[in-house]
């Protein structure tokens, strides 16, 4: 039932949260001699490695390839695909897509084509459509000897790949990837303005959501209001759907907002990963429904502590591997050991011997860019040598949990997990937390009690 005094209470908040927001370029967009140098870079580089030309693609979920090189920020439903050669880059769209991709495209200088094999798999269009074969032809000048696949293998469709191998010959397709990656790893100074403002405009979404959450609301409920927040600051996009998740959903990690009540006293996480032309910010916390620091019990003191803690432990190592060119495992390497130092403590808390090492869910830090966490490159592990690039954007995210390998496998009674995570900026050997928010979030909770 809406109850329509409640909604009202939590519209005042979010419109004092709203005016403290800090003014904002709604119309920012990567220009035209940004996409230039993108597609000779590219182009440079697999022509280094002796391809003719290479291929990307890209759907509404992992959502970069193309429109790095294409611009065309604003994809839905139908995927597009792309070549690069060397007479430019050449966009490939479906029937209905191919519109879609005319509204932005243009900035980019790209050539927009629309072709029968990505349009909706059912439907027929009075539109006139090249043949893939054609448009490969038109950007490369010739059939090619050698295609590079620059976009992952996890998520290139078959009949993507099944075409060109029929096309050119299966000995003249190859995994290339790498190649992109590292391209899409240093960032502009354009793509890093993106992002700086992507994050302010988190750290305002996580404001009015903490400050309307109370006992009894729907964890929709509360994330309608990050949305709300984001649109009125200009976010076309996000990197991944608003999370809000309370209680044992907290066992999902990266689960979204449901249908689900928050209990007072609940372990409650939120996500948001707005995004600026394309590119994405991030910034998770966990925090306690309660409306009194008071409230909270040694136990959840304990785990928020820790977990802030954790986070501290690796910006600071983040920090001294940036600045003095140290291999970025090390990074990773002071997380680990962070934990390895509290086991003892840790199991004698529980009466139980147990691996704390293994309750830190993942690796604590990741590349970001025109996606969220799927760059499939550039996350620290203990087996990153080399030191970070020069220009790079990092998402911090440290967490800690309470359960194993299933959803019912308790390794810690009465918790399940709890989080920090924040961007980073990387300029040369200096690092800056983009989002300003404080680490604890703690008191922002309880006003819309």
């Amino acid at each position: 039932m809406f109850n329509r005094n409640d909604w009202e209470r939590q519209a005042h908040i979010i419109s004092e949260v709203l005016s403290r927001a800090p003014g904002l370029n709604k119309e920012f967009r990567i220009g035209k001699d940004e996409f230039a140098r993108r597609q000779l870079t590219t182009y440079k580089a697999i022509e280094e490695q002796g391809f003719d030309c290479g291929i990307v693609y890209s759907d509404e979920h992992y959502c970069g390839d193309v429109p790095y090189l294409g611009g065309n920020t604003n994809i839905n439903i139908e995927p597009v695909a792309g070549i690069i050669g060397k007479n430019g880059f050449y966009l490939m769209a479906g029937l209905e897509g191919g519109y879609v991709a005319e509204q932005l495209a243009p900035r980019s200088g790209c050539k927009v084509t629309k072709v029968e094999m990505l349009k909706l798999a059912d439907e027929e269009y009075p539109v006139d459509a090249m043949r893939v074969e054609d448009v490969i032809e038109e950007c490369v000048g010739y059939k090619p000897r050698r295609i590079a696949l620059l976009t992952p293998r996890q998520v290139l469709p078959l009949s993507i790949y099944e075409f060109l191998c029929d096309y050119a010959g299966s000995n003249a397709v190859f995994d290339a990837q790498k190649i992109y990656y590292k391209i899409k790893y240093e960032k502009s100074d354009s793509e890093m303005r993106a992002i700086e403002q992507a994050s302010l405009i988190a750290d305002v979404m996580m404001e009015g959501m903490l400050s309307i959450m109370k006992p009894g609301m729907y964890e929709t409920q509360v994330a309608q209001w990050g949305y709300a927040i984001a649109s009125e600051l200009g976010v076309e996009d996000h990197g991944f759907d608003v999370m809000v998740t309370s209680g044992e959903a907290n066992r999902t990690l990266i689960g979204k907002a449901l249908n689900r009540r928050i209990c007072e006293g609940d372990y409650v996480h939120i996500g948001v990963a707005p995004k600026v032309d394309g590119l994405t910010a991030c910034e998770r916390a966990t925090v306690i429904c309660v409306d009194s620091k008071d409230k909270l019990t040694e136990s959840q003191k304990y785990w928020i502590n820790f977990v802030e803690s954790a986070f501290k432990t690796g910006l600071e190592a983040y920090i001294r591997v940036a600045k003095e060119n140290l291999p970025a495992r090390l990074q990773e390497q002071a997380l680990v050991d962070f934990f390895a130092a509290h086991e003892s403590e840790v199991c004698k808390r529980l009466g139980k011997k147990i691996d704390f090492v293994r309750q830190k869910p993942y690796t604590g830090t990741h590349n970001s860019g025109y996606t969220e966490c799927q760059e499939f490159y550039g996350a620290i592990t203990l087996n990153s040598n080399e030191p970070l690039g020069n220009q790079i954007v990092t998402m911090l995210d440290v967490a800690v949990r309470g359960f194993g390998s299933r959803w019912d496998d308790i390794v810690i009674p009465g918790f399940d997990y709890a989080l920090v995570e924040k961007t980073l900026g990387k300029y040369g050997n200096e690092v800056k937390v983009l989002n300003k928010l404080p680490v604890n979030l703690q008191h922002f909770v309880g006003r819309g009690f």
